[in-house]
C-alpha cells in the first residue's frame, strides 16, 4: 500500500493556502473603503492597484521566458504595445477597421484578438531569437522593441502617431461595464479577475511536460538538448506565452487609460518590466506579482522628487540587487528557511537537556 508523505501534502496546501489568503486581503480591503467600512473609497488608490495588476500580468508573461526558460527580453514593451494598438483599432469607432470595413469588434472580444496576435508575433520573433544567446538575444529584443515603436510613430494614418488616439471604447461583460472612467473600483475587479487565470495557468504550465522543458533549457542548454528535448520548439512555446500574457496586459491598459500613444511604450517601459520581475525574483509565481506592486507604489512614491526621482530609484533597486539578487520572494523564503532552522535547532537541544 503507497504511503503518504504528510510533510509535502502539508507543504502543498501551504503553497494553495498563502496566495488565496493574499488574493482576498486584495478583494476585501479595496471592498471594504469602497463601502466606507474601513477608511473612504480612494481611486487614485483603486488606480495604483490597477496598474499593479496589469503589470504583474505581463511580468508574469516575462518570468515564462526569463525566470523559467533562461531567455533574457529588453523588447516586451513592444508586445504591450501591439495588444494596445490591436484591441484598440478592432473596437474604435473612428480608427482601424471602422474606418476601413465601417464595423467594431466590442473589447471583451479584441482584447483576447490582441494577446493572440501577439503570441503570433511573439513565434515570430523566436524564430531567429532561439538561435541566439546572451547578449546577441538582448541586442535582438531590443531592436524588435524600437521596431514596434518606430511603426506605431510611422503610420499616423493608422495609429495616429504621437497625437495618440483618446475615447477608447470601454470593456463590457454580460452586461456590465468595467471602465476606470467611471470605476477604478470596478476595473481594479476585473484586472484582479484576469491575473488570477493567468497566474493559475502560469503554475499549470510550469508543472506540467512543458514546464519541465523550460527549466532544463534553463539549467543546460546542451544537456536539455542530449536528453532529447526540441530546443528549439520549446523556446518558440515561452516566447509565444510570454507575448500573449503581456499583449493581454497591454489592452488592458489602453482600455483602463482611455488613450494611448508612442510614448507609452518606448524602451524604458521594457527596462521597468524586467526591473520588476527581477525586484520581485523571477522563477517563482509570487515575485513578479510582488515586483509590480512594490515598484509601481515605489513609482509614484518618487513622483514627486521629479528629477531626483530616477537617481533614487536607480540607487534603491541596486542595493536591493547586489545584496538580495533573488529578490523580495526570495529573501522571504530565506527568512522562512532560517526561522525554521532555529526553531529546529531549539527542538533538538531541549531533548537532549532533558537527558
Amino acid at each position: 500500500m503507497p504511503t503518504i508523505d504528510v510533510n509535502k501534502k502539508s507543504t502543498g496546501r501551504r503553497k494553495i493556502i498563502a496566495p488565496l489568503i493574499i488574493i482576498a486581503i486584495a478583494v476585501l480591503i479595496p471592498t471594504m473603503m469602497e463601502n466606507n467600512i474601513i477608511f473612504s473609497p480612494n481611486n487614485y488608490f483603486y488606480l495604483l492597484l490597477c496598474f499593479s495588476a496589469i503589470y504583474a500580468i505581463a511580468t508574469s508573461g516575462l518570468d515564462i521566458l526569463y525566470g523559467y526558460t533562461g531567455q533574457i527580453s529588453f523588447g516586451h514593451a513592444g508586445f504591450f504595445a501591439i495588444g494596445s494598438y490591436i484591441s484598440v483599432l478592432l473596437c474604435h469607432p473612428a480608427w482601424g477597421i471602422s474606418q476601413w470595413f465601417g464595423f467594431t469588434l466590442p473589447p471583451s472580444i479584441t482584447i483576447f484578438v490582441a494577446a493572440f496576435v501577439s503570441m503570433i508575433i511573439g513565434v515570430l520573433l523566436s524564430l531567429p531569437a532561439s538561435k541566439l544567446v546572451f547578449h546577441f538575444l538582448s541586442l535582438l529584443t531590443i531592436a524588435f522593441g524600437q521596431l514596434i515603436f518606430l511603426t506605431i510613430t510611422s503610420f499616423p494614418k493608422i495609429t495616429n502617431a504621437y497625437r495618440g488616439i483618446t475615447a477608447i471604447p470601454q470593456i463590457s461583460f454580460f452586461g456590465i461595464s468595467f471602465s476606470a472612467v467611471s470605476s477604478k473600483y470596478r476595473f481594479f475587479l476585473l484586472s484582479l479577475f484576469f491575473l488570477v487565470i493567468f497566474l493559475i495557468i502560469k503554475q499549470n504550465i510550469v508543472k506540467s511536460r512543458i514546464g519541465r522543458g523550460f527549466s532544463a533549457i534553463r539549467e543546460n542548454i546542451l544537456a536539455a538538448n542530449g536528453c532529447g528535448i526540441n530546443v528549439r520548439y520549446y523556446k518558440m512555446m515561452s516566447f509565444g506565452i510570454s507575448a500573449f500574457y503581456t499583449g493581454f496586459a497591454g489592452a488592458l491598459y489602453a482600455h483602463m487609460v482611455g488613450f494611448i500613444s508612442p510614448d507609452t511604450y518606448v524602451a524604458n517601459t521594457s527596462n521597468i518590466m524586467m526591473t520588476m520581475l527581477l525586484f520581485g525574483g523571477n522563477g517563482n509565481l509570487a515575485g513578479p506579482v510582488i515586483g509590480a506592486t512594490v515598484i509601481t507604489l515605489i513609482q509614484e512614491g518618487l513622483a514627486e522628487l521629479k528629477d531626483y526621482r530616477m537617481l533614487i530609484f536607480g540607487i534603491f533597486l541596486l542595493i536591493v540587487i547586489l545584496f538580495q539578487p533573488n529578490g523580495l520572494y526570495g529573501l522571504y523564503l530565506s527568512t522562512v528557511s532560517k526561522i525554521k532552522k532555529r526553531l529546529a535547532s531549539r527542538k533538538e537541544v531541549k531533548p537532549n537537556a532533558e537527558a
